[in-house]
């Protein structure tokens, strides 16, 4: 017969678990992420305003060339072709020979575009048109002189069209 094996005694316990720790987290923990999220929230929100600042800039500069790049294209294919106002951008048409308007689309430069949300067209007006009802500048052999306003969130801009075909951009002008 095999040994017998000694029974613990009632005297014999297991070793008492430690306390459990109570889950979750304190409340200087909490603030401490609450903290930590409002520093990262401001620092996007503040470059989200840059990012728009820059995109009007960008709306801006692009405008003028464009401009610059309506005159030479007309000299040199000696085709008129048209810069035209829409609501909220500016689209491009060619005159062709029968004297019909025909919309252009050729990328990147003549193609339809908006205009960034804090700008807006606030007159025109041309050698034509000196009144400023046109919401056209057309340019052929010669460039026509203009005068395009916009308005910012800050101040208002115009593009001065000469004859030369450069377009000067003066800020804070008022139509």
């Amino acid at each position: 017969m095999p040994p017998a094996v000694p029974l613990p005694s009632a005297r014999f316990r297991p070793p008492a678990a430690a306390p459990a720790r109570p889950r979750g987290f304190t409340l200087i923990e909490v603030l401490i992420v609450l903290l930590i999220l409002g520093i990262a929230l401001a620092g996007v929100s503040l470059s989200i305003d840059g990012f728009a600042a820059r995109d009007t800039r960008m709306a801006l500069e692009r405008l003028r060339f464009t401009l610059e790049a309506c005159a030479e294209r007309a000299q040199l294919r000696g085709q008129p072709l048209a810069f035209e106002l829409l609501a909220d951008g500016y689209r491009f048409s060619v005159q062709e020979a029968n004297g019909k308007w025909v919309a252009l689309d050729e990328p990147p430069v003549f193609t339809e575009r908006l205009l960034p949300a804090p700008l807006a067209w606030a007159g025109l007006s041309t050698e034509e048109d000196p009144n400023g009802t046109s919401q056209r500048i057309v340019f052929r052999s010669e460039p026509p002189r203009f005068q395009l306003h916009l308005n910012t969130d800050g101040a208002p801009v115009t593009f001065n069209g000469r004859a030369t075909g450069a377009v000067e951009r003066l800020d804070g002008v008022q139509p």
